[in-house]
């Protein structure tokens, strides 16, 4: 499945997400649209999705083509679905950063579980030079990064690089070199396949649902769950020997 700017397949458990959107690879409401439907409803069988970009750049923002109060709230509430299906889908998401990313791109890649960046990637915030200030982004870059760093990275637009970028949490890892990007990622896609799916979906659903409950309320849960989880073994078990 595809719209314009945007690929979609699936292979082996693997989809592939693939931007090809002009020199900047900017996100379009279709785009994000598009994107959210696959991970929050993904094909059977799908368990990771690797998002990756053609060209120069990974993505440098969103195209701001709305007019009026109507659209540009249309346009916004685009954004906000495409991150909270990111983080909320029960795909396991890499990012393979071979370029810049830069505004809503950043978010892009920072919201995945797993992230990548080619060495030469850098990374920035550009809406202060639009006399903007970039609410979306701050809404998961002050807990991701904390408040001075993400202060400081919105209100002076400085880009860093790929290291940098690993070392403030924005990016897992950055690849041996760019040449490299393409295999590291594929190798932690191989391990992620290797795992259960289900599993993964509930690592995902716990830390989603816990984020900013006490350790106290985390924990009820967690040995709730792991109760379940051991019945359902033993039961399992049980019904196993009886075969």
């Amino acid at each position: 499945m595809s719209v314009e700017g945007l690929r979609l397949t699936l292979e082996d458990g693997t989809m592939e997400a693939v931007v090809d959107h002009g020199d900047g690879n900017l996100f379009t409401v279709a785009m994000c649209d598009e994107l959210s439907r696959w991970l929050l409803a993904p094909p059977a069988g799908a368990h990771v999705l690797r998002l990756r970009a053609v060209g120069d750049a990974f993505c440098l923002g969103r195209e701001r083509a709305a007019v009026g109060a109507a659209a540009l709230r249309a346009e916004t509430e685009a954004l906000i679905r495409l991150n909270r299906a990111i983080a909320g889908s029960d795909l396991i998401t890499v990012a393979e950063v071979q370029g810049d990313a830069a505004g809503y791109g950043v978010g892009l890649a920072a919201i995945c579980d797993i992230s990548v960046a080619a060495p030469s990637a850098r990374f920035w915030f550009p809406e202060v030079e639009m006399d903007l200030a970039p609410s979306i982004v701050l809404v998961w870059l002050a807990p991701t990064i904390g408040r001075k760093q993400a202060l400081l990275l919105t209100a002076t637009g400085e880009a860093i690089d790929a290291r940098r970028a690993a070392e403030l949490d924005l990016i897992t890892e950055v690849a041996a070199s760019d040449d490299r990007l393409a295999a590291a990622v594929s190798e932690h896609v191989a391990v992620l396949r290797s795992h259960s799916p289900t599993v993964h979906a509930d690592i995902k659903r716990f830390v989603t649902r816990t984020a900013g409950w006490t350790a106290d309320e985390a924990y009820e849960l967690a040995a709730e769950k792991l109760t379940n989880a051991g019945l359902a073994r033993q039961l399992g078990a049980s019904e196993q020997r009886r075969g």
